[in-house]
């Protein structure tokens, strides 16, 4: 049982880290231009994130 809730916290901060990617990738957009904030680029920056998390945790071998 503990392996189980072990698991799950980890898969929820791997969802948080994304989260906090994505604000990081979404606020330096916003600054560079503040006419592209909106939903779309939000989506767009989680995306990005999730994506930077996967080749982050995966094996290059």
């Amino acid at each position: 049982m503990s392996h189980l809730i072990t698991e799950l916290l980890l898969r929820l901060l791997k969802v948080a880290l994304a989260g906090l990617v994505a604000l990081l990738i979404y606020t330096v957009a916003t600054s560079v231009e503040p006419a592209a904030a909106g939903a779309t680029l939000a989506i767009a920056s989680l995306a990005a994130a999730a994506g930077v998390l996967l080749l982050v945790e995966s094996s290059p071998l």
